[in-house]
């Protein structure tokens, strides 16, 4: 009676318990979800101004194209010239309609936009008076040109002032979802704090309250029972069996210990544990355990139909010597046992084997004994699973290796194909720049006389952008050879690799007049002395070249340590007081073709910066800049300071 109240009293707190939590869990995911639609928002702002960004690099490239192909056809006037003019035309105004749709919320842009199409349809007028000049032989006065180069760089700096108000767009949206992100987090944590304080405490209370209640009823019910001692060691020999299964011992052998164990908790004279194969139609015995000569032998294999049928061992049974029982039965009862037992082996619903219990008395298997098997039983059957599951581990583990042997071949033949294409690049494609530079400075020196300041002019143009192509293909090698070259550290002389990439930058530097001060002694480095050459030449040929018109470079070199995790670095800056850089654009100039300025006005392929970092990279240092617009710039790369002891135990 006492035990009732207790388990109705138990239903109402159990009932109580759980509808709190469930409010509480409804309430968060509520407020959950309203942050998340907020931060979702925000995300997709950003997204949307990335996309404005990259369709106004997309008109901006087709105005090139434009640009690139009817200037090729006017000064050759070769219709092939023209096709990249022609594919792009038919597509600018589109590309201009969807930059003004996807900025259709901000009007200033718009303008903008709107701005840009009237300045494209008068350049457009004019390119095309232009072409039919030229392809009726006429010539092309130079005040044309020139007007037409005003309009390109009105659009070019349009686009320009349309891409630095979109970034400027995008980080101000940026930082709100960040904001939002963090609100987002806090919010969700003060939650989980208050609903978690409110759940500890009300459970508490509830534990209390019923623990307070069956207090009585399981003092009756201890006082009662007469069965701890056997409850114990079953519980003590299922803990046995299942630290062999974490173990991962083999599993005959945890087999045979938890059928000895068995054996003890229910007094029976032989145990086996039989494995069935459907497939062959056939059965194992697994293992045994028995006071003497075991019946059946270890490694036995016999038809499956010698065992029960599976539609009977989906519930244990009990064989009497009087009763219909399978063949195997009849082979233990005739040799003096009166009573078997057999347990089915199942994962989920599905009967991998048996156990069979065998005793000399008869029909003596309890309830309890039954229940007890049936526990040992499941535990067998899961360390026969993981013995499974552990072999087809094993079986994977070797395919996933053979895998790993394949991909890394046919790595290193996509790496030979890669070195062979570099080759051509290297070899194919510059034998053309060269022949198209020869012959210019050929008709140069040898046709000067016989052309006018247009035709000389053409000339110039051709070697000039052959030259340009040539440098891209060098630094575009320069880059990929980066990934690929080995990278030996070494103790290196920052004083002998700054004078090795002053030699190398000699002409520049007596071109530009440019001044350079250095440190009087600069510290040793680990690094790749080739490739830290590089890296310096690099940085030092920026701060000669992107300075204004009027002003002469000024370079200063200079070095400073410092302590990071125990370790020496070096931060060697490069100082000049060139034009400055926008905090904005520090990052994107170390990206490859990220170009600032045009071709036009400061030379070079944007890659440079992108060689230094990646240079930096491989050999474990950084690479960075502090730079403001008109204040010049002061780029630093750090590396490990030379010590002799690390650059013995490195290379040991």
């Amino acid at each position: 009676m006492l035990l009732q109240i207790a388990k109705s009293i138990f239903r109402r707190r159990l009932t109580s318990a759980i509808a709190l939590p469930s409010v509480l869990l409804l309430l968060f995911s509520g407020v959950s979800l309203w942050q998340v639609n907020r931060l979702l928002s925000a995300l997709q702002w950003v997204d949307h101004t990335d996309q404005v960004i990259a369709q106004a690099y997309r008109a901006h490239k087709l105005l090139l194209d434009e640009q690139t192909g009817s200037r090729g056809y006017l000064l050759s006037g070769k219709p092939e010239f023209l096709e990249p003019y022609q594919e792009a035309r038919p597509v600018t105004g589109a590309a201009f309609a969807e930059l003004k749709y996807l900025v259709a919320d901000n009007f200033p842009q718009v303008q903008r936009v709107q701005q840009l199409e009237v300045h494209y349809q008068e350049w457009n007028r004019l390119i095309s008076q232009a072409v039919e000049r030229r392809q009726r032989g006429e010539t092309e006065p130079l005040v044309g040109l020139e007007v037409r180069q005003q309009k390109m760089e009105v659009m070019r700096q349009q686009i320009a002032d349309f891409v630095a108000t979109e970034e400027q767009l995008r980080n101000k949206r940026s930082r709100t979802a960040r904001n939002t992100a963090q609100q987002v987090s806090a919010i969700s944590i003060i939650l989980a704090l208050v609903i978690g304080i409110t759940l500890a405490y009300y459970i508490r209370q509830q534990i209390f309250q019923v623990l307070h209640t069956y207090e009585h009823a399981l003092k009756t019910a201890i006082e009662q029972t007469e069965k701890s001692q056997r409850s114990a060691q079953r519980l003590a020999d299922l803990h046995q069996i299942d630290r062999a299964i974490l173990s991962a011992q083999p599993d005959v052998t945890i087999i045979r210990d938890g059928l000895g164990r068995l054996r003890q908790l229910i007094n029976c004279q032989q145990a086996f544990s039989i494995l069935f194969n459907f497939e062959t139609k056939t059965a194992e015995v697994l293992a045994g355990n028995a006071d003497g000569e075991l019946q059946l032998a270890e490694g036995t294999t016999l038809p499956i139909t010698d065992f029960a049928p599976v539609e009977v061992l989906q519930t244990p049974e009990v064989f009497a010597s009087h009763d219909e029982h399978p063949p195997i039965l009849k082979k233990l009862l005739a040799t003096g046992l009166n009573s078997c037992l057999i347990i089915p082996m199942q994962m989920e619903d599905t009967v991998i084997g048996e156990i069979i219990l065998a005793k000399s008395e008869a029909a003596t298997f309890s309830s309890e004994i039954v229940e007890i098997a049936s526990e040992v039983s499941a535990q067998l059957a899961i360390a026969i699973q993981q013995s499974q599951l552990r072999q087809q581990l094993q079986d994977y583990a070797t395919e996933l290796e053979q895998r790993v042997l394949q991909r890394t071949a046919e790595l290193q033949e996509v790496n030979q194909d890669l070195e062979a294409f570099n080759y051509s690049v290297s070899h194919d494609l510059r034998a053309p720049l060269r022949t198209m530079q020869g012959f210019a400075q050929a008709l140069l020196e040898d046709y000067s006389d016989q052309l006018d300041s247009s035709g000389q002019s053409y000339l110039h143009y051709i070697a000039e952008g052959a030259l340009q192509m040539d440098t891209l293909i060098t630094d575009l090698l320069n880059y990929s050879r980066l990934s690929r070259v080995q990278i030996q550290m070494q103790p290196v002389d920052l004083n002998n690799v700054v004078r090795e990439a002053l030699k190398q930058l000699d002409v520049q530097i007596k071109e530009h007049q440019a001044q350079i001060k250095i440190d009087n002694s600069l510290p040793q480095v680990m690094a790749h002395r080739s490739t830290l050459v590089q890296v310096l030449t690099n940085l030092l040929s920026n701060a000669i070249k992107f300075v204004k018109p009027d002003d002469l470079p000024i370079i200063q070199i200079y070095s400073e340590e410092y302590i990071h995790n125990d370790t020496s670095w070096i931060k060697l800056w490069i100082a000049d007081n060139g034009i400055g850089i926008a905090p904005e654009h520090q990052e994107r100039i170390f990206r490859v073709f990220e170009r600032l300025h045009g071709i036009e006005v400061y030379p070079g392929t944007g890659i440079g910066l992108a060689i230094v970092r990646k240079a930096l990279e491989r050999m474990g240092g950084l690479c960075g800049v502090e730079s403001q617009l008109n204040t010049g710039s002061r780029f630093f790369f750090t590396l490990p300071k030379a010590v002799f002891d690390q650059y013995l135990l490195h290379n040991k």
